[in-house]
């Protein structure tokens, strides 16, 4: 069966923010050799290099940053939907920060990557622990959901949705993960048999979910929600012919 294979990285790929391990590094070079796949992250380029191995980032037919808002090829910036985040937004995001009843503060909490805005109250600075730590206490209080649902409520152009352990990515609605079907469809000469997208942020306000909900309506599309990189070794290994 010809499939065209998408993946989000952090946490499907990788463990959160962290290298590819060696056991799921051994096994997706062979994988990676006779399979066709694309991935899409909320990441930027820079950040996405720090977690793959730079083989499987060149044997991707394509990669999406920042939500699909950016495409690159061969370290050539494909296209670049810009987004200018308003000034309100910015002072409301502040105010977060100051009278959010999380105790640590780490610096880098608002990242505007172009094409999109990247927040975290704990900061993209802290430690691998102080992420830890706060993906707890988000679960315990779902500050980031709250958020989240406050910005799209205050900016109806705007989506706000929860990225990775730490963070809510924010950009104008529609520029998701969704919109990479399309250009990917467009971009097989020869249409496959299955497109399978598989994703940890699939749950309803992750990052992944507008693509898994788009596939979910569209016909030979199929998607899967992992819980780590051992359960996507899990999944691809099931679905070897």
């Amino acid at each position: 069966m010809d499939r065209i294979f998408i993946f989000d990285i952090d946490g499907t790929l990788t463990p959160s923010r962290l290298r590819m391990t060696e056991e799921f590094a051994k096994f997706f070079d062979k994988w990676s050799e006779k399979n066709k796949y694309y991935l899409v992250t909320g990441s930027d380029l820079d950040k996405t290099k720090e977690q793959l191995p730079i083989a499987y980032i060149d044997r991707a037919e394509a990669i999406f940053t920042c939500c699909g808002n950016q495409m690159w090829r061969d370290d050539e910036l494909i296209y670049n939907n810009k987004f200018t985040p308003p000034e309100s937004l910015i002072e409301h995001l502040e105010e977060k920060i100051k009278y959010s009843k999380y105790y640590h503060r780490a610096g880098n909490h608002i990242e505007d990557r172009g094409s999109m805005l990247n927040f975290s109250v704990v900061g993209r600075d802290c430690t691998q622990e102080q992420r830890e730590d706060y993906f707890k206490w988000d679960k315990q209080t779902n500050e980031r959901k709250n958020i989240s649902n406050d910005i799209k409520s205050t900016w109806t152009k705007l989506d706000a949705v929860i990225g990775g352990q730490i963070s809510i990515d924010i950009y104008p609605k529609g520029s998701d993960k969704s919109q990479v079907l399309d250009i990917i469809k467009q971009e097989r000469l020869v249409e496959p048999d299955e497109y399978i997208f598989i994703g940890d942020g699939i749950e309803n306000g992750g990052n992944d979910y507008p693509l898994a909900e788009l596939m979910d309506n569209t016909e030979m599309c199929d998607w899967y929600h992992t819980k780590g990189w051992k359960h996507t070794k899990e999944i691809l290994e099931s679905l070897i012919d």
